[in-house]
């Protein structure tokens, strides 16, 4: 058992801690390939935070092979110099600092580019765009590349480089994978085959940089599908891959393509959710071990210490920059959560913006935003208690303000009280407990169970923040019609019985899986107008509730007509009727609630409307409001 906060040696490369800092992509790099000074205020308030090793995103060893988007990667020996620049500095604060190195390979976005990307073998990536093997000069050249980019990392001052090689994904996790490398050469068919790329590759870098350059391979334990890499595999492989080099083994798990929920661990999936894998391997490695996946609370990161020898955060990281810090002060009630949602991080790269965060608006935003003392203090009167409020009440208050939240119900948390009710969305009430426990502490005034007018215009308030919320979208009335959040509040009841459910995204879905839960007997089809269910929710929440989800989905879909237990729906061009239908749940959205904004805006000099009584959107949108309200006041 080793002390979370006791020194980590990892071939010449000693950390301070046992802490790393996962590489997480989101859309921050800059087209020249050297780190961004959006990307250098975010890392380097991370190693103010006291983390033991930074590990940036990818670096492509290839410059004209991109991955997501623009790629870190060296072009001349101009690079190696704003590298260095960026070293020195993350070093400045006793903190290391290591590339994940790799070349993208079937992930690499080159296709919008006219380049059909490299694979193992020929087939399509993780995105349905074509890709093609590549030849065997082909995969030499690359292993040189991958030599010299690690030279010049190590000219730029990186303290070594961790080595990507999981998840079935990029070249040499898709060469190792019996799933993508369909080769009859000697890369492919057997399980040393499939290595043969990694351990050359590995070879090369090591006879380039010499052999005390720290090499950390990241790794999957288990590809957890059918038919992909076992534990025994890489169990398999652990020896071989020590005596060629490896340094140290991150173990990962999961294959990218089928199970990207169990790479990104999202709701439902359990914390250190690569633990098992990890105890196995460190039972056969003379190496370190290291262990990433949903470690994102601070008594579970120092009780992994009596199971592996150092652990890999990433999301957590996001939500809170202190999250070492504050663990290794025991501060844990004053850590900022990360409950696993995918919203601002993952969800938000997928819509080709840059990452952020639900509980840290400040993600990305570090050389801009700042959290200062306000110049006039000011009583301000934030009205409704859902996420929006507590957040603007919070950093209202942290600047100096003199702030009064009033909520027209007993409890805070608004809507996030209900998205936290379907299964497996537990986690959401982190956020609420998280700035209950925060509103407290800053001795912010609460006054629950007060349902605020126009009289509020006659207690001298300087500033009002309105976050009064939203209403719930129903076309029709009738007694075996409700809302989705009346079914999730538990205010209509439903124990068997056909349910047609109006709307397929994120609530709809979430409520036939509530629905499936709480009364097995029903018969649920869910109808959406998109092409698609869950057009707003990104892939690693999706796929499990899919796979979840017993429903009857119809897609193209729209309710023309609904009377007397008779649906009737209009698919593309074709009429359905559906019959017997005993009741009908609408998930089509919510109206913005701006009644006493629009009686009281006109009498105030200082009026700020947010959160979804502005628009509604998701918590992610809301709690950015709040940050920005929060810092003009």
């Amino acid at each position: 058992m080793s002390d979370l906060f006791s020194e980590l040696k990892i071939g010449s490369m000693t950390l301070k801690n046992r802490t790393f800092m996962s590489p997480i992509t989101l859309g921050y790099d800059d087209p020249s390939g050297n780190p961004s000074s959006k990307e250098i205020a975010y890392w380097t308030r991370r190693a103010q935070g006291e983390v033991g090793c930074i590990i940036t995103d990818v670096t492509s060893v290839d410059p004209n092979v991109p991955y997501l988007g623009n790629t870190l990667c060296f072009r001349s020996e101009q690079s190696i110099a704003a590298h260095k620049e960026f070293t020195d500095r993350i070093h400045s604060y006793n903190c290391r600092v290591i590339p994940q190195l790799s070349h993208p390979g079937p992930e690499s976005i080159s296709s919008f580019m006219g380049i059909t990307p490299l694979a193992p073998s020929d087939g399509y990536n993780s995105m349905g765009q074509k890709v093609r093997a590549i030849s065997i000069d082909e995969i030499h050249h690359i292993t040189n590349q991958y030599a010299q980019t690690a030279l010049n990392i190590k000219k730029a001052g990186y303290d070594g480089i961790e080595l990507h090689c999981a998840h079935a994904y990029m070249l040499l996790g898709s060469f190792l994978s019996p799933r993508r490398n369909k080769r009859n050469d000697e890369y492919g068919g057997s399980l040393f085959n499939r290595a043969r790329f990694l351990f050359e590759v590995i070879d090369a870098i090591k006879e380039t940089c010499g052999k005390d350059f720290p090499i950390i391979l990241r790794i999957s334990g288990s590809e957890k599908i059918e038919g992909g890499n076992t534990l025994e595999d890489t169990k398999t492989l652990v020896p071989y891959l020590i005596e060629h080099g490896i340094d140290a083994f991150e173990i990962s798990g999961g294959s990218q393509y089928e199970m990207p929920n169990k790479i990104m661990p999202s709701h439902g999936e359990s914390q250190a959710s690569n633990l098992k894998e990890a105890i196995e391997i460190k039972k056969i490695s003379s190496v370190p071990v290291l262990l990433v996946g949903k470690i994102n609370e601070p008594q579970l990161a120092r009780d992994l210490m009596n199971e592996v020898d150092g652990i890999v955060i990433g999301r957590a990281l996001l939500a809170d920059p202190d999250f070492v810090l504050k663990t290794k002060e025991h501060k844990d009630e004053q850590i900022a959560p990360c409950a696993a949602c995918l919203v601002g991080c993952v969800g938000q790269q997928s819509k080709r913006l840059p990452g952020s965060c639900v509980m840290n608006p400040f993600v990305g935003k570090e050389d801009q935003m700042k959290l200062e003392p306000a110049q006039t203090i000011k009583k301000v009167a934030v009205i409704g208690g859902g996420i929006a409020g507590m957040a603007a009440s919070r950093y209202a208050q942290m600047r100096g303000h003199k702030v009064t939240l009033f909520e027209k119900s007993n409890e805070l948390g608004g809507q996030i009280n209900l998205a936290s009710l379907p299964p497996h969305k537990q986690e959401l009430q982190k956020w609420i407990q998280y700035l209950k426990k925060e509103l407290n502490r800053l001795d912010v005034e609460i006054k629950l169970n007060v349902e605020v007018d126009e009289s509020i215009l006659n207690e001298d308030y300087d500033a009002y923040i309105v976050a009064t919320g939203s209403n719930p979208i129903s076309l029709q009335k009738g007694k075996e019609i409700c809302t989705a959040h009346e079914y999730l509040k538990g205010d209509f009841p439903i124990e068997s019985g056909n349910v047609l459910i109006v709307g397929g995204g994120m609530v709809g879905l979430e409520t036939a899986l509530s629905l499936q839960s709480r009364a097995p007997q029903t018969n649920i089809t869910v109808i959406e107008m998109a092409p698609r269910v869950g057009m707003n929710v990104g892939p690693a929440n999706l796929v499990p509730l899919l796979q979840e989800l017993k429903a009857e989905l119809l897609t193209d879909t729209k309710l023309e007509k609904y009377e007397n237990g008779h649906a009737t729906l209009k698919h593309k061009e074709e009429m359905i009727v559906k019959d017997n239908i005993d009741y009908l749940i609408y998930a089509i959205g919510s109206k913005s609630n701006q009644t006493l904004y629009e009686k009281i805006k006109d009498s105030v000099s200082e009026i700020y409307l947010i959160g979804d009584a502005s628009n509604p959107a998701q918590a992610l949108d809301a709690t950015a409001q709040a940050v920005q309200v929060a810092l003009t006041i």
